[in-house]
């Protein structure tokens, strides 16, 4: 506001035909009046030689309005924070050689630098922004560039997309921080050698684990029920399949790191990812699967596509669905006491009705228990839920389960629907 009514007062001036003054000596004195008429005070500062002193009525050195008049003549200094200093962002353009694959940061290195945005967040406040925030952000954003953190990657994204807009939602902020404190957490266990939940470390942090590390799945006859697809800072577009194994139930999941720049690196072991159109039925004769909580990630290593779903598959499919909003309360309670921290959890949730309120739906169960779509995260996908919602009926939503104000809330990924053509799965992203 102070630069703003200096702003002002320039071009007032300039207005009035004056021009700068050609010495500084033509200057003995500046007197700057700060607040209103009653609990206002004026800040005077005189030369004196060579030197400035400077008065306010109020009577107390280091007032606020004397503050309010350093702010004015250009002369705010950043507040002291006890914090080491925040290095200056890296180039956009990182050269070739920072980015040889194989060279990912120790946990302990990763854990420094992730607690040192940490500490510049809690100081200045991440709905507020500030210069050394960005500067964290962007440097631990270069730092990791091109490495399997993919865990970290989601959520330092999605915490530098929410900080850019122009009105920063307190929700998605209060996420993406507790998540980070809960990744540095982890990070710094295993920097110090303690042991870690199984899976919660892939989880949060990330990391290609070489293939003689993972668990071998044979005979698996998996649907394709969601994908979901976001550019990232990093050098790769992430692109997530999500399957049902329509014998078991249980939920997997495909990452694939899609380079969107030419040098970004192949790296030994990240997944190359599988090929084909959504839907798929696919027939897997041999993968590897990583330990964790579902969806478990999931490398196709020896498959062969099929025709479109039957009816029977997405019957099945539908049947593998929970038809309680409690057990839903349940799944995401036991997906966050494990990792130690609200996570977004995969889920299939067949409602007993739709209802709708001013065009927007709300599934709801069989007790009349709600779940409110995720419109705060995902507006648009959101909306085009609603659309597809009203035109027939629904027999399962895939999704993740969201904690937005102590209330879950949906994020739909696609839909299982029953219209005139018949049941079929439609995807919203």
């Amino acid at each position: 506001m102070a630069q703003r009514f200096a702003e002002r007062a320039v071009a007032t001036l300039r207005a009035q035909g004056a021009a700068a003054a050609p010495d500084d000596d033509a200057v003995g004195s500046v007197m700057i009046r700060v607040g209103g008429a009653e609990d206002g005070a004026l800040v005077t500062l005189d030369r004196v030689g060579d030197d400035v002193r400077a008065a306010c009525t109020c009577g107390r050195p280091g007032c606020s309005h004397a503050a309010a008049a350093l702010a004015l003549l250009g002369g705010a200094a950043p507040r002291p924070t006890g914090l080491p200093p925040v290095p200056a962002p890296r180039p956009t353009s990182i050269p070739a050689a920072a980015r040889v694959c194989g060279e990912r940061p120790d946990d302990a290195t990763i854990a420094e630098r992730l607690r040192r945005l940490l500490d510049v967040l809690v100081e200045d406040g991440a709905a507020v922004g500030s210069e050394r925030t960005d500067a964290a952000l962007d440097d631990l954003v270069h730092f990791l560039y091109a490495t399997d953190t993919y865990g970290l990657h989601r959520v330092l994204a999605d915490l530098r997309r929410e900080i850019g807009t122009a009105r920063p939602s307190p929700d998605r902020l209060l996420r993406a921080v507790e998540m980070l404190e809960a990744t540095c957490q982890v990070l710094e266990r295993r920097a110090a050698g303690r042991p870690v939940e199984p899976g919660v470390y892939e989880l949060l942090v990330g990391r290609d684990r070489p293939l003689a590390e993972l668990q071998t799945r044979e005979d698996l006859t998996l649907l394709e029920v969601a994908r979901n697809s976001a550019r990232t800072p990093f050098g790769y577009r992430r692109a997530e399949r999500f399957l049902v194994d329509l014998a078991t139930g249980a939920h997997y999941a495909e990452l694939v790191a899609v380079p969107i720049e030419a040098d970004f690196p192949a790296g030994p072991a990240r997944y190359a990812g599988s090929v084909g159109p959504f839907p798929r039925r696919v027939r897997v004769e041999l993968a590897a699967v990583e330990p964790g909580p579902s969806p478990q990630r999931i490398r196709l290593l020896q498959y062969h596509l099929e025709p479109e779903p039957r009816p029977e598959d997405l019957r099945r499919l539908a049947s593998t669905a929970a038809r309680d909003v409690t057990a839903l309360y349940a799944e995401f309670d036991a997906l966050a006491e494990r990792i130690g921290v609200a996570h977004p959890c995969f889920v299939l949730f067949a409602p007993a009705r739709v209802v709708f309120l001013d065009g927007e739906a709300t599934l709801v169960d069989a007790e009349d228990r709600v779940l409110p779509l995720a419109r705060a995260v995902a507006p648009d996908t959101c909306a085009a839920a609603d659309r597809f919602l009203a035109r027939g009926r629904v027999e399962l939503v895939v999704g993740h389960l969201l904690l937005l104000r102590r209330t879950l809330a949906l994020s739909p990924l696609s839909l299982l629907t029953d219209s005139p053509r018949g049941e079929r799965l439609l995807r919203l992203r």
